[in-house]
């Protein structure tokens, strides 16, 4: 699954994205096509490199050279297939060739210069290509066929230049610019075997932006750098979801950070609708997703388990275009999670993080099907993380709630949940957002009369 797939997934995966400090578009595209790691060592080679961007992260000056080379770098991945494919190109599509190699060289000395050789793009073997594009050797970025390529294009365009008869000017034109295409097909055919390091060189381009962005932005945002769960059992300390603090701290309120462990049995959050659990629910989402694409997460500190594959279900799944309900959609997604762990061979890695299963059904039967679907998930190791205003019993699961509601401000840490009925904490939300004291008045005299 690539980052494109699910950056609008409902968690505030784009909210984070879309902070990355990145100098490129073609960075940005590539991120977004960016497959999602799932083997530990896959993961762990990403952490590494973020470490090595670290301290060029924490250097400003160092930052703002790097972001003003790189907000150069483009996409020249079709003109070099061209070349590859033994076309000839034209003038403009060897100067993106030339200046990707100086972009490259730049970088190189900038980071040189910072003593951050390690995470420099490598360009040595790409000075042949440049000498092939630069034959005076001036370093600038621009082309065209110079006149040191062929001392007949020299002597041609002197003859040119010299010329006062406009017959005789047209004719010696047509053999410059006959000169200038074989010249060129030379070029290409020149070129040819520097494809490859050439497209390396792009792509390393690319993901020193990109890694150097991440490092940028863990230190902005104060994110932490995961340790790599063996277990099985996924751990957050001080956990926190960037836009819903940034949203909560805007409205001069404070976010509580959220504490939470789960994969060694299912892990049940009950509780009231505007309770907060779907908050905490799809803070572990955007959490595990950073994970697999090697990125800061947002809590004090973290102990992640990697996963094959992670299913996150939230909100209204109603499907318009399939002529689904919200129930039905809701049903279809979630049957997708109990047939793929199903169907999954031994050892397998699944996360499921489903936000209040059975919702909009009745609260009989949407009791029983999510008691099945806890009791179903657990018995096949799926690491599994459950909202649900129903009471689930605790021999099926371990019980948590939100604290909610505390002297009007949301509290999100979690306690246990101790068996019997789900906190009643509807009243007190819907007080705390000043609805009617008539309405909360009467309801709170019928449950005294009940």
């Amino acid at each position: 699954m690539k980052l494109r797939d699910i950056i609008d997934s409902p968690c505030g995966l784009r909210y984070v994205i879309d902070s990355l400090p990145l100098a490129s578009g073609y960075s940005l595209r590539y991120l977004m096509d960016t497959e999602a790691l799932t083997a530990q060592e896959d993961i762990a080679a990403a952490y590494s490199r973020m470490r090595e961007h670290l301290s060029a992260a924490g250097d400003g000056n160092l930052v703002s050279m790097l972001h003003s080379i790189l907000c150069s770098l483009k996409d020249i991945s079709h003109t070099l297939s061209r070349i590859e494919a033994g076309n000839t190109v034209d003038d403009i599509e060897l100067f993106e060739v030339k200046a990707l190699i100086l972009l490259g060289r730049r970088v190189s000395a900038v980071l040189e210069k910072a003593s951050q050789t390690s995470i420099a793009p490598h360009t040595g073997d790409l000075e042949d290509a440049l000498k092939v594009l630069d034959p005076d050797g001036t370093e600038i970025a621009s082309f065209y066929i110079y006149d040191s390529y062929s001392p007949e294009l020299a002597a041609l365009r002197a003859d040119i230049r010299r010329e006062a008869d406009a017959d005789r000017r047209t004719d010696l034109m047509d053999r410059e610019q006959a000169l200038e295409a074989g010249i060129r097909e030379e070029l290409c055919r020149t070129l040819r075997p520097s494809v490859p390091a050439l497209r390396k060189l792009q792509e390393e381009l690319a993901r020193l932006d990109i890694d150097l962005a991440k490092a940028v932005q863990m230190l902005r945002m104060r994110l932490c750098i995961p340790e790599i769960s063996t277990s099985g059992v996924t751990t957050y300390k001080g956990m926190y979801n960037p836009y819903v603090k940034e949203v909560v701290e805007r409205a001069g309120g404070e976010f509580t950070p959220i504490d939470l462990s789960f994969g060694d049995g299912p892990v049940v959050i009950i509780g009231a609708n505007m309770g907060g659990k779907t908050v905490v629910l799809k803070t572990a989402a955007l959490c595990q997703w950073l994970f697999c694409f090697g990125m800061g997460i947002p809590a004090e500190e973290a102990l992640i388990a990697p996963r094959e594959r992670v299913f996150f279900i939230s909100g209204d799944a109603q499907d318009m275009g399939a002529g689904l309900s919200s129930f039905a959609a809701e049903m279809k997604a979630i049957d997708g999670v109990v047939r793929a762990s199903a169907e999954a061979p031994a050892g397998s890695c699944i996360a499921a993080m489903i936000d209040e299963p059975a919702r909009s059904t009745n609260p009989i039967e949407g009791t029983a099907l999510v008691e099945a679907l806890v009791d179903i998930l657990g018995q096949r190791e799926v690491a599994l993380l459950l909202t649900t205003h129903y009471n689930i019993p605790s021999s099926h699961c371990i019980r948590l709630r939100v604290r909610g509601m505390e002297d009007g401000k949301m509290n999100y840490r979690l306690c246990p949940a101790p068996e019997g009925d789900v906190p009643h904490e509807a009243l007190k939300v819907a007080e705390s957002l000043n609805i009617s004291p008539e309405w909360t008045g009467k309801a709170k005299k019928l449950l005294e009369y009940e």
